[in-house]
């Protein structure tokens, strides 16, 4: 007897194994109940499901996004100068600045004119001139017509060569530094052609910010045969 009681719990330690591995391989009921949600994994449309998942792109090779999202436009050089001066007319109609002031505007926002205008109209004009390194058109002190007395026919001392030369041979910008015109005509021919800064040239003088703009340059150049 206790050689049966022993052989029928080996036996029943089997069967219950036996009913735990065919419940496992029962196929899963596809009825859900309500309020149970079966999770699927996303297909995207042109696309087909790998092992890991992962879909397909669509019959896009590798490469194509980027030049479909990113396209260039080579401009020449008369493209882009129209471009500008489109530029700054588009702007000056709202703003009416001179048309030099406008352009160091521009090139400030890297020719964006919505984000120009934007700053313009914010109610900082002082700060925004600033930042740009140009003397506000509005806030321009009224020059005054040269009195012909002896002390302005006397001449001066030019900071940068310090020869002396007549008051009516000295030139500057709105900063209100003079320099005779020779060193204007040095400076300029040095930082255009050596350092190729045609855009952003500074006042002379020792800590000015204040950029050359583009008439100043032409009117340099042109009076001492630079050009």
């Amino acid at each position: 007897m206790d050689s049966d009681e022993g052989y029928n719990y080996e036996y029943d330690d089997e069967e219950e194994e036996c009913s735990e591995d065919s419940a496992e391989e029962e196929p899963e009921d596809d009825t859900l109940e309500l309020g149970e949600v079966e999770l699927v994994d996303p297909v995207v449309a042109g696309g087909e499901r790998d092992e890991c998942g992962e879909t397909g792109g669509g019959g896009h090779g590798p490469g194509e996004e980027e030049e479909e999202d990113y396209r260039f436009e080579v401009l020449t050089a008369e493209q882009i100068l129209q471009h500008m001066v489109e530029c700054i007319r588009e702007v000056n109609e709202v703003i009416q600045n001179p048309a030099t002031i406008t352009r160091i505007l521009l090139s400030h926002f890297n020719w964006d004119k919505e984000k120009l205008m934007e700053r313009y109209f914010d109610g900082n004009l002082d700060k925004l001139f600033s930042e740009c390194h140009v003397i506000n058109p509005s806030k321009k002190p009224r020059i005054r017509p040269p009195i012909n007395t002896r002390s302005s026919a006397q001449d001066m001392p030019c900071q940068i060569c310090y020869l002396n030369f007549p008051n009516s041979y000295f030139t500057g910008l709105e900063c209100g530094h003079k320099f005779c015109m020779q060193c204007w005509g040095d400076y300029l021919t040095t930082k255009i052609i050596e350092e190729g800064m045609g855009q952003t040239i500074s006042c002379p003088a020792h800590s000015c910010d204040i950029l050359v703009d583009d008439n100043t340059v032409i009117d340099r150049h042109s009076s001492t045969n630079y050009l």
